[in-house]
């Protein structure tokens, strides 16, 4: 797709400072618009949990220039491999051939979540992206376009983006009573992280801590799953149980005792029970399930959900960060068109219909797999295992060499999934609405000063006389 400059540059106000406000931060104002971040915590913490990031979410990372970057502190996935979990032995392979992964254009990587955060950060810090920390967000006027602090500070701007999580303060503003509506996911979802110096120092635990497989251990109605990350620095785990421990909540900061759980893994291959106990802490999470929201974008058009605020996957998915990454990326392609800040609703109203549909079938995707690999013992099991065990042989083929029903019926959905672009799915729209939208819209006229060189929107010289946040401050009542 063209990259494209906007004729008008807004105030866009994102609050919370997660790796989807970071990442819509970052692209806004790549695309010539004023962003300030408004976030909770103090901007410190660092998750130490892993990602994945399949090619849908890989590509966008590289468009943004992060290639280089992410090679050094990102592992290239090889292959899934599924593991009975009692006995260790393997019974199911899905490698990433090396054709798929090219038509793809992008790698499958796991990175640790503080690194991407980190470089997010940095970049938008590089890009003129102002921030706030220690703000917790306690009022929204959706109608005025503002947001008020607990310390009573006031901010104003042309559009507020909800990208704070799970338990977002935006997305009742937004969606209304359906935001209360969710239960409790049946299963508890538990991170863990053991440095590889340790694993090293262990003959069966050493070749984990070189290898570049996503490993997935299923046994009796739960699922570990484990990699490398943060440069092979550390290793990953994530296990999927059937009840809620007491205590858990939906974030990641607070952590309990791993001996609760210890025993639940006694008849598992020792090379588990050997993580288990390079582990002194676990941080768990119960998921809500929602349906999925009926609007994203509040009916004055100016308050719009990304992330989890507007789509909140089950812990631990493989497509967490990338539906955040790919909202980002359509709201900033989105913003990136020569329309005027009249228009700014139509935007945020095609952010909306580009994303939904795309965001629940992932969702329920994302649920179905792990339900899939957490199945309890009985006929369903064995019928899976089964399956696993029929399809590790024709996996083994090279690509050119396998059944093409077989690669159709493995790969089918995962090429969906990998093969979205959301920069063309944009580029997509506007060719069908770009043309009505530009008779209809001024595009001459609107806020500021503009002068572009020979190339017109997107090229040549561009200098913009941007608009500066509203701030004021209530003491007693009184707006000083």
């Amino acid at each position: 797709m063209t990259s494209r400059r906007p004729s008008h540059s807004l105030r866009f106000i994102i609050v919370g400072g997660s790796i989807a406000g970071l990442s819509c931060a970052y692209a806004l104002r790549e695309v010539g618009h004023q962003v300030l971040v408004l976030e909770q915590s103090d901007g410190t913490y660092r998750s130490h949990g892993g990602i994945r990031s399949p090619p849908n979410m890989t590509r966008l990372l590289n468009y943004w220039g992060l290639g280089p970057a992410l090679a050094k502190v990102s592992m290239k996935g090889s292959q899934f491999t599924f593991k009975d979990g009692e006995s260790g032995d393997t019974m199911g392979l899905l490698i990433l051939h090396e054709k798929l992964m090219k038509a793809l254009q992008a790698e499958f990587l796991f990175i640790q979540h503080g690194d991407l955060h980190t470089l997010f950060y940095d970049l938008a810090v590089k890009n003129g992206v102002l921030f706030r920390y220690e703000s917790k967000v306690t009022t929204i006027d959706p109608w005025a376009g503002t947001v008020t602090l607990q310390t009573g500070a006031k901010f104003s701007a042309d559009v507020i983006v909800g990208a704070d999580g799970y338990k977002s303060v935006v997305r009742p503003i937004v969606v209304g009573p359906q935001a209360l509506r969710g239960i409790k996911d049946r299963r508890v979802s538990v991170n863990l992280t053991i440095p590889t110096e340790l694993m090293r120092q262990d003959e069966d635990l050493a070749p984990l801590a070189e290898s570049s497989e996503w490993t997935l251990w299923v046994g009796d109605n739960c699922c570990i799953h484990a990699l490398l990350v943060s440069s092979k620095r550390e290793y990953g785990m994530v296990i999927h149980l059937p009840f809620p421990l007491e205590g858990v909540d939906e974030h990641w900061n607070e952590h309990i005792s791993i001996d609760d759980l210890a025993q639940r893994f006694e008849n598992y291959e020792p090379r588990i029970r050997k993580l288990l106990k390079l582990c002194s802490t676990i941080t768990p999470t119960l998921h809500v399930i929602h349906e999925p929201f009926d609007n994203w974008v509040h009916e004055s058009g100016k308050v719009v959900l990304v992330g989890e605020a507007a789509h909140p996957l089950m812990p631990n998915g493989s497509h967490n960060a990338a539906l955040a990454v790919e909202d980002a990326m359509t709201l900033s392609t989105l913003f990136a068109l020569p329309l005027t800040p009249a228009q700014t609703p139509l935007l945020l109203s095609a952010y909306e219909e580009l994303r939904q549909a795309r965001c629940a079938a992932t969702q329920a995707s994302e649920r179905q797999k792990r339900d899939f690999v957490c199945l309890p013992h009985g006929p369903e099991q064995r019928a899976r295992d089964e399956g696993f065990r029929q399809a590790r042989k024709r996996a083994l083929l090279d690509w050119d060499e396998a059944d093409e029903d077989f690669l159709r019926e493995t790969w089918e959905e995962y090429i969906e999934l990998f093969g979205f672009d959301a920069r063309e799915a944009v580029e997509d729209w506007w060719t069908k609405w770009g043309g009505a939208m530009m008779r209809k819209g001024d595009i001459g006229g609107g806020h500021g000063e503009v002068e572009m060189g020979a190339g017109g929107v997107g090229g040549g010289e561009r200098r913009v006389q941007a608009p500066t946040y509203e701030v004021s401050v209530m003491r007693d009542g009184v707006m000083v």
